[in-house]
């Protein structure tokens, strides 16, 4: 499925343009602000190759797509009806944004405020990375300090010397000498010396202002003229007389501050919606942004701008008196927190704090040992990788979100590509990260830009060996946690066994299983674990028969006692989940089924009353009506299994689901049983379509008819 298709069917599942309030995205995920999120089919969405998760934060839906976010992104916005959704603004009376809790909202927009500017930001910090890197290799050359010692020329912070013009004078001496790399350090540095602006922009627009007056309040004091007031200021004060009183004008630089426009904007916004109610609309464009910049620009200059840099530097400097004492500590609780705030959005605030620290003091100390999280995260996917040999599909992804991290420094698509689908790695996580953390921090390292910790960005860590140490003891120290105790309860209780036969072929393997019809019917794919079906050939009718009986009379069969036959040519064979006769989907009498809307499959008159899980998998959908639910199978085909037709209608009366979402199911493992009186006493059709929804992941997905008991084969599947 390309990019222009996967965004096709997210934009259907997010209800159409038409329940898009505000559209976006961050570097791994769509964020959408629906108007109504009763129009939401996330079962749709989830189930959209490509598509690693979907969450609900702070009223907006985020849908996870790892690095092929942006592509997929622009392709949505050339769809009918998105030309004018783009980035649109926000109206809370028009959203469920409202509904969420305050704080989530604050880091919501925070986070929204940053996206935009994230690209120019990472992309200008990797060229001072450069620069740093080529200093501490002696590139520029050396000169004398203030302490007499002959160190490397830093073009970045200026010449250490005691004496201010001759700092001032070897400073320009170095311009003249390396004018090309003063160009670039100008580049390097521009992004973060005018955040203010920018973030006063996209902050504006993201909560429904006009972002260049949002723009233009920071910009003003940044201008050489209210600059201009320290050199008339005492102790960085100047009385400014308005009114008959003396108000204090706190003289501050505002280069690279982030929480004075954020707090701005965040007047600017109900500011601006009430002009434009006391205003003739005839008169918006003038009146709305002078009375805006009017108010804004004063009241930031005497009280917002002041409180928004002590706001920032309360922050910091509470971490760095915790970071002076202990610093281990502070290294310890970011690197482990880490795992927990990045799924929730909550690492944004120390984003902030980070650039803000960088702008005030050239370095930062929180970065560093945040990188030896990523890289507890990065070892353990590179060992599920390793492990994974079965498991194609979980291999592949594993292997894909490790190079991506690795060399990009974005967890995202490991975290929910692998991680959060495997809950027995959290500790294999949080144990080497916070010793990597710990030590980082202990050994002094800190960041000199900000970047995305991976490979490419070590030497914006300095003294890079030292932090070098922490990441090996992260990376290597997750990476053995997974080869020695597995990544799940299945690999780590066939550990021993996978050892013992560590010489075997897969070939050896699937040859050796061949008894068990799941392990054949997953033989293409490799999926370890198949052999916990039970074993047994294609049976007789007779067998058929009395199988098709016990489904009837019982609804907690194990699989033991059931022959999962399966096929032994393909590894993506889909077994009947339940006895019947299976139909062709157009003879259901639904259209939508009938019609393969939904994908293609095969339809059973059910003689049963238990749906079983065809193949081992994951449930990625159960249902309030228990009609129906959607399965991931091990294989790759997603699964939708309808118990008969309108029986939403009954709301539950009748069904009894046995398994919840997210929970992993074996092969012939009881799904949901049902009462048949009830249905049929309700006049629904008991027909039970059985759809592959990824059908478009497929060459070809075509069914058998006839009679099947549970274990049959029922749907092949052409990769």
């Amino acid at each position: 499925m390309n990019n222009s298709q996967m965004g096709e069917q997210i934009l259907e599942g997010l209800g159409g343009p038409e329940n898009i309030s505000h559209f976006t995205h961050c570097a791994t995920r769509l964020r959408v602000t629906p108007k109504s999120h009763g129009a939401i089919d996330k079962d749709k969405i989830e189930s959209t190759p490509g598509v690693l998760s979907i969450l609900e934060q702070s009223g907006q839906t985020q849908v996870v797509l790892g690095d092929k976010v942006e592509g997929v992104y622009n392709e949505m916005l050339k769809l009918p009806g998105m030309k004018n959704v783009g980035e649109g603004t926000v109206d809370a009376d028009d959203n469920d944004e409202k509904k969420a809790g305050l704080l989530t909202r604050v880091f919501d927009v925070l986070s929204d405020a940053f996206r935009p500017i994230l690209w120019a930001l990472l992309g200008t910090s990797m060229i001072l990375t450069l620069i740093v890197f080529l200093q501490q290799l002696g590139f520029f050359g050396t000169y004398t300090d203030l302490t007499g010692q002959v160190v490397n020329i830093d073009i970045v912070n200026g010449p250490r010397l005691s004496d201010p013009d001759a700092a001032a004078s070897m400073l320009n001496e170095w311009r003249l000498k390396f004018p090309f790399w003063f160009i670039l350090l100008a580049a390097s540095l521009s992004v973060l010396q005018f955040m203010p602006i920018m973030i006063g922009a996209t902050a504006a627009k993201r909560l429904g202002a006009n972002m260049w007056v949002g723009a233009a309040i920071p910009a003003a004091l940044m201008t050489g003229t209210f600059q201009g007031f320290a050199d008339v200021a005492t102790d960085g004060v100047v009385q400014v007389p308005f009114l008959g009183l003396t108000i204090p004008l706190y003289v501050m630089n505002y280069t690279g501050q982030i929480f004075p426009p954020l707090f701005a904007a965040a007047l600017l916004a109900p500011l601006e919606r009430f002009l434009k109610k006391v205003i003739p609309t005839m008169l918006h464009m003038v009146f709305v942004p002078m009375l805006s910049v009017l108010i804004l620009v004063p009241l930031t200059a005497f009280l917002i701008g002041p409180f928004g840099i002590k706001f920032a530097l309360l922050i910091s400097d509470f971490i760095g008196n915790i970071n002076e004492i202990a610093p281990w500590l502070v290294g310890a609780l970011i690197a482990g927190l880490y795992l927990f705030m990045v799924p929730l959005g909550l690492h944004w605030p120390l984003n902030a704090v980070m650039i803000n620290n960088l702008q005030t003091n050239g370095f930062d100390f929180i970065q560093s040992p945040m990188g030896a999280y990523n890289f507890a995260v990065f070892g353990v996917v590179t060992g599920v990788a390793i492990r994974a040999r079965h498991n194609k599909l979980l291999r592949q992804t594993a292997t894909g979100a490790a190079v991506s991290g690795l060399l990009g420094g974005i967890s995202e698509p490991s975290l929910y590509g692998v991680v959060l689908r495997y809950k027995r790695v959290f500790p294999l996580i949080l144990v080497p990260a916070v010793i990597g953390g710990a030590l980082i921090s202990m050994l002094g390292v800190k960041s000199y830009a900000f970047a995305f910790t991976s490979l490419l960005s070590i030497p914006a860590m300095q003294p890079a060996p030292l932090y070098m140490i922490g990441l090996a003891v992260a990376y290597f120290g997750a990476l053995v946690g997974v080869l020695i105790f597995g990544y799940d309860s299945k690999t780590s209780k066939k550990a021993l066994e996978d050892d013992a036969t560590e010489g075997e072929t897969v070939a050896d393997r699937v040859e050796e299983n061949k008894t068990s019809s799941v392990a054949a019917g997953l033989a293409g794919a490799g999926v370890a674990g198949a052999a916990t079906a039970s074993a047994g050939a294609h049976r007789s009718a007779d067998q058929a028969s009395d199988t098709t009986t016990a489904a009837s009379s019982s609804d907690s069969a194990a699989s033991a006692d059931l022959p999962w036959a399966g096929s032994n040519n393909s590894g993506l064979d889909v077994p009947a989940p339940l006895a019947g006769r299976a139909i062709p989907l157009a003879e259901v009498p639904d259209p939508i089924f009938a019609g393969e809307k939904l994908g293609k499959g095969a339809a059973i008159e059910p003689s049963g009353n238990t749906v079983y899980a065809p193949a081992a998998g994951k449930v990625i959908a159960t249902f309030p009506s228990g009609h129906a639910v959607g399965l991931r199978l091990d294989n790759g085909a997603e699964l939708l299994i309808h118990v008969g037709i309108d029986t939403v209608s009954l709301n539950g009366q009748g069904f009894d689901v046995k398994v919840t979402k997210g929970q992993q199911v074996e092969a012939g493992q009881a799904l949901l049983s049902f009462d048949r009186k009830v249905i049929e006493d309700a006049g629904f059709p008991l027909v039970t379509p059985v759809l592959v929804t990824n059908t478009v992941k497929f060459s070809e997905v075509s069914a058998k008819t006839g009679e099947v008991a549970p274990g049959d084969d029922l749907i092949q599947i052409t990769a």
